[in-house]
């Protein structure tokens, strides 16, 4: 796969960076977050389960580690002309301190991320102790690269918009298939063709598809659960283009909900409706997030809703789809919404054992307001 992007925005993206270590005194940064290291370089792969790293030095350098096997893939999805690969029998974190020691000899200020999936507790360790040892002082620096995601620029939009399509795609026949009579696997079937027919890539996390009484359980994925009438199906997928996503929750059911169910799909309508009101420029995701919990308040159903309502998304490698330690719709997050950054609005009511509603949407925050990207027209039949 050809870089996504022109060779322009990734060096955009790295003179930012390199601007952001001059300011904090560092001689160069190491990168393991997969999402970080595609965000600056465009390497992409699904071997991030080894390891990789990007170094990225404040006076120019900069190169990527891996495996021999991945350094063809990341010629590939990169610009890059140092592609350093290590042999499988070979340790990693002596190649990263050997490969920072050639590209900023002498440094003594050296920038890591102490909350990467990717970096386990002992090669961290070894990696902060080997560059104590080489005298360099290790700083934490997950928040600037966070802050440097965060704002999407109008190519990495455009990537996002095709991922709304495709999600788009995908929900419209996930949920013309979830009829009475189907099973959930049916209808994740019909959500995957839907997905990858229409422009995904391998996705950041599978889709769901949770029938009746399942959907009262988070993250319930399908199983060969037969659909009845008159309950609801809760749907909810993204899809991944360029490792952009947008995602989209949706419930669609045949018949009529009664009790409980019937007041939780209004409820839900009211307060995706109400967060989303406050989705505009210098507005609160906190604020936002108040909004949606009291519309369902409001209708009395405060017990059925246990979460955030809402989170940035961007680019994604599995397990999740998601960029909620960037930015997330909740009662302690600082930061308010900035024309560019893009949230998924979803609002989830459930009742274990009973059911679960759910109704979201991705949205661009724009200059005047925002712009709903994912959406799904079918809804209840009759």
């Amino acid at each position: 796969m050809p870089p996504v992007f022109p060779a322009v925005e990734y060096e955009r993206r790295l003179a930012a960076l390199r601007t952001t270590l001059k300011a904090k005194d560092l001689d160069a940064v190491v990168v393991h977050t997969p999402e970080n290291v595609c965000y600056l370089s465009g390497h992409a792969t699904p071997g991030y389960y080894t390891y990789q790293c990007l170094i990225v030095t404040a006076d120019g350098d900069a190169a990527l580690l891996m495996r021999e096997t991945e350094t063809v893939n990341a010629a590939q999805t990169t610009y890059f002309e140092r592609i350093n690969g290590f042999a499988d029998s070979f340790d990693p974190i002596r190649a990263t301190v050997d490969l920072l020691g050639e590209l900023a000899p002498g440094a003594r200020a050296v920038g890591m991320e102490a909350r990467s999936w990717f970096l386990p507790p002992e090669p961290f360790g070894r990696l902060n102790a080997l560059l104590n040892e080489a005298g360099c002082e290790v700083t934490h620096i997950d928040e600037a690269l966070a802050a440097a995601r965060l704002v999407k620029s109008p190519l990495e939009i455009e990537q996002i918009r095709a991922a709304a399509r495709s999600t788009n795609a995908g929900m419209a026949a996930a949920a013309a298939a979830a009829v009475p009579g189907a099973s959930e696997r049916d209808v994740a079937a019909a959500a995957f063709s839907g997905l990858i027919s229409s422009g995904s890539e391998y996705f950041g996390m599978e889709p769901f598809v949770a029938s009746g009484p399942r959907a009262g359980t988070i993250h319930a994925s399908w199983t060969d659960r037969v659909i009845g009438r008159d309950e609801a199906v809760l749907l909810e997928m993204s899809a991944t283009v360029g490792r952009y996503n947008a995602p989209l929750m949706h419930t669609v059911w045949a018949g009529t909900l009664t009790g409980e169910a019937a007041a939780m799909a209004t409820a839900c309508a009211d307060a995706r409706a109400a967060a989303l009101a406050e989705v505009r420029p210098g507005g609160s995701p906190a604020a936002a997030h108040t909004a949606c919990k009291a519309a369902i308040a409001d209708a009395g159903l405060a017990h059925t809703y246990r979460k955030r309502s809402g989170y940035s998304v961007g680019i994604a490698f599995a397990p999740d789809w998601g960029e909620g330690h960037l930015l997330s719709l909740g009662e302690n997050e600082q930061r308010l919404f900035e024309p560019g950054m893009v949230v998924h609005v979803v609002p989830t009511l459930r009742v274990k054992d009973g059911a679960g509603i759910g109704l979201s949407a991705t949205v661009l925050v724009t200059d005047t307001g925002h712009e709903v990207l994912t959406s799904c027209d079918q809804g209840p039949r009759p």
